[in-house]
């Protein structure tokens, strides 16, 4: 690999990084954790999912993910079901109750998405994700 391209994934990589640092800035200001957010937003997208999952794509302790899937089952906002194949995997997606909390909760950080939107423009976003198309209302991502 040439510097240039050692040099542009680097500062793809900070860029990154510090997005994510102003995500877990805004989560704290909205008085959320940023791991909640991260599992939400999965949940929003990607549902069923399992804590497996979740922990895998977004960096998470699976102890994490499991504590935060403990409080929205409490709260009656997830439904778990067993996996057909494997019933140790538990499939998780959100109640209706808890459809609305997602949406509710991720409200200002949906709005920060569209403002990031705005400033970097829709194609360069595809170019830089790589993996998502379309699908009805909701991205599906593909994950390596």
């Amino acid at each position: 690999m040439s510097l240039d391209a050692d040099i542009a994934i680097g500062a793809i990589a900070a860029k990154i990084s510090r997005i994510e640092g102003l995500y877990a800035g805004f989560a704290q200001k909205q008085g959320v954790s940023y791991a909640l957010v991260q599992v939400l937003y999965e949940l929003r997208l990607n549902s069923p999912v399992t804590q497996k999952q979740i922990s895998q794509k977004c960096k998470i302790p699976k102890q994490t993910v499991n504590g935060i899937a403990k409080q929205l089952r409490a709260g009656k906002l997830i439904a778990v079901a067993a996996g057909k194949e494997d019933r140790r995997e538990k499939g998780m997606k959100p109640t209706e109750l808890g459809e609305a909390y997602i949406e509710e909760t991720l409200k200002p950080f949906l709005e920060l998405n569209r403002a990031v939107v705005d400033k970097i423009g829709m194609d360069l976003l595809r170019q830089l994700s790589g993996g998502w198309t379309p699908s009805g209302t909701r991205l599906n991502w593909k994950w390596n």
